[in-house]
C-alpha cells in the first residue's frame, strides 16, 4: 500500500482539527471492496483528513459491529476517522471516533452520543434543509453534512430499487449553510463546541470539491468518487488536492 507522502510542495506539520474528507460507505459494494479502498483512501490523504462514516441499515447489528471493528483497524493505523451511521452502541464498542445521524434522530441525539462514547465524541447529521442546519447548530452537533448539492443516483442502502437522481440543492445550499452557522440568518445561537462545520456531499468529485469550499463548505462528503473508482487511492488523492488548492 502506498503511504502518504506530500509531493512537491510543503507538507502539512500538523494534523488538521477536523476531517475534510468523510468518505461514506455503501454496502452495494461489498464488504472486501469497500475495506480495500477505505485502506487505499486513508494512505492517500495526510493523518486526520479522512472520515471513514460506516452506513448499513441492513446488516445485523452484530455483523455491524464486526465490521466497524475492521474499519477502525484500518482507519486507526492511517490517523484516519470513524463514525457509525445512527448506532451509538456499535460507535463505542468499535472505539469510533463518532455518530452520524440522519433525519429524524431529535434534538438530544448529539448529548446522547456523547453520554455513551465519551464527550469528545464527534457527531455529525444529515442537513437537507436549512431548517436541519439550524436544529445542528441546537443541538450542538460539530458538523453538519448538506445535501444533495450536486445531482447524484442515492446510495442503494437508501434506494434499493435504483431509484433516479435526487434534485440538486446547488452551492447556493452551502452558502446558506456557512450564514446559518456563523448566526447570521437566524439561527438560534451557536453549537456550544465551536462553529458548526460545514460538508458538502451530493454528487461531489475531485472537480468540483473547490466550488463546495468557495461556497462556505469545510469539507465534502464522496460516495462513489471513491467507492466506485479502479484505483481509489489516484481519487483520493485529487481530492486532497482540489481542496488544498489556494485560489
Amino acid at each position: 500500500m502506498r503511504a502518504w507522502s506530500a509531493g512537491p510542495g510543503p507538507a502539512e506539520a500538523v494534523a488538521p482539527k477536523h476531517p475534510r474528507v468523510v468518505l461514506v460507505t455503501d454496502p452495494s459494494f461489498g464488504d472486501a471492496r469497500i475495506a480495500r479502498a477505505v485502506a487505499a483512501a486513508a494512505d492517500a490523504f495526510p493523518p486526520g483528513w479522512l472520515c471513514v462514516q460506516l452506513r448499513d441499515k441492513r446488516r445485523p447489528r452484530s455483523g455491524l459491529r464486526l465490521f466497524a471493528m475492521e474499519l477502525r483497524r484500518i482507519t486507526g493505523r492511517a490517523g484516519a476517522w470513524l463514525v457509525v451511521n445512527g448506532d451509538v452502541g456499535v460507535a463505542r464498542d468499535a472505539g469510533a471516533e463518532g455518530v452520524h445521524f440522519g433525519g429524524g434522530a431529535g434534538p438530544n441525539a448529539p448529548a446522547e452520543a456523547r453520554r455513551a462514547c465519551g464527550e469528545h465524541a464527534w457527531v455529525s447529521v444529515a442537513a437537507h434543509s436549512d431548517e436541519d442546519v439550524r436544529a445542528a447548530v441546537a443541538s450542538g452537533a460539530d458538523a453538519a453534512l448538506v445535501s444533495p448539492i450536486f445531482a447524484s443516483r442515492p446510495p442503494a442502502i437508501l434506494s434499493p430499487l435504483g431509484s433516479g437522481a435526487k434534485v440538486a440543492r446547488g452551492t447556493a445550499a452551502l452558502v446558506s449553510a456557512r450564514a446559518i452557522a456563523e448566526g447570521e440568518v437566524g439561527a438560534t445561537g451557536r453549537c456550544p463546541r465551536g462553529r458548526l462545520l460545514v460538508f458538502a456531499l451530493g454528487g461531489v468529485t475531485a472537480e468540483r470539491a473547490r466550488r463546495c469550499v468557495v461556497a462556505g463548505a469545510d469539507g465534502v462528503g464522496v460516495v462513489r468518487d471513491i467507492l466506485d473508482r479502479a484505483d481509489p487511492f489516484r481519487a483520493a488523492r485529487a481530492l486532497h488536492d482540489a481542496l488544498s488548492r489556494r485560489c
